[in-house]
């Protein structure tokens, strides 16, 4: 419940600043004399709390979700988004190089699918294909032309969002692996998490995610490095341990008097 009021909260957030942009073109055209959704101040976003699955779980989605699981495969194994996947031509994945070119993002409006923007500058980049699904993908863009879709349904069109999640059962799916609120995008921090467990350098996670800076892969996964902590606690033991040859100073027992609790 949680995850959908930062959901709504962010909506929240979306449409005013749509309004502040739509209230200062009126102002800049003399139509207003003031704007007032720019003194507007919003609470602060909680932390987000991720669903990251292992691989273990990811296969076995995948295997709940046939025939078309490979899809589960290829996101979690790429980070892609739903609508970057969907977008994919034939010609933008190079498997001799392992490489996926993200060049366009797709988008369900009134039931139709239409071809867009990626969603920032950064995500328009370069993705790094596991050997895992080097076959999976070769299987989906055989026979097809440079121009086709590189992850088509049935019919040879573009992959639609809902007729996947209708097709594979994926409520059913998802709650027989026991997540029953996992989403699509959550297959996508599944990759962040994945990565980051097998030791990819920060910096190259931020690259293949499309982020704008290394700043919002770190803040968006700051979960992701709790376990690191104790490296700090390490370095400053080894710090200590080479300065103070005597051994640690004793903190007083309770025992003793002191005139007063104030140091």
């Amino acid at each position: 419940m949680a995850a959908h009021g930062q959901f709504f909260m962010a909506v929240d957030r979306w449409r005013h600043s749509l309004l502040r942009m739509v209230l200062e073109h009126a102002l800049t055209e003399g139509w207003i004399a003031k704007n007032p959704a720019v003194q507007t101040i919003f609470p602060p976003l909680l932390p987000t709390e991720h669903l990251y699955l292992t691989v273990q779980e990811v296969e076995q989605l995948a295997r709940l979700c046939h025939p078309y699981g490979d899809i589960v495969r290829i996101l979690a194994y790429t980070g892609l988004r739903w609508g970057e996947l969907t977008g994919l031509n034939v010609s933008d994945i190079d498997l001799d190089r392992r490489r996926i070119h993200v060049r366009r993002s797709m988008t369900q409006v009134g039931g139709k699918l239409v071809t867009g923007a990626t969603k920032s500058l950064a995500s328009t980049r370069t993705v790094p294909i596991p050997e895992a699904i080097v076959v999976t993908l070769r299987r989906r863009m055989s026979g097809r032309s440079r121009t086709a879709p590189a992850v088509a349904a049935p019919k040879g069109g573009r992959l639609g969002r809902g007729n996947w999640v209708r097709s594979v059962g994926w409520k059913k799916a998802k709650a027989e692996l026991g997540y029953a609120e996992l989403r699509i995008h959550d297959l996508r921090h599944t990759y962040a998490s994945l990565a980051r467990s097998a030791g990819a350098d920060l910096r190259l996670l931020q690259r293949a995610m499309g982020h704008a800076s290394i700043t919002v892969t770190a803040h968006t996964y700051a979960d992701l490095y709790d376990g690191e902590l104790n490296q700090v606690a390490d370095a400053i033991d080894v710090k200590i341990s080479a300065e103070e040859p005597l051994g640690p100073v004793v903190a007083p027992s309770g025992d003793e008097d002191n005139s007063s609790d104030e140091l």
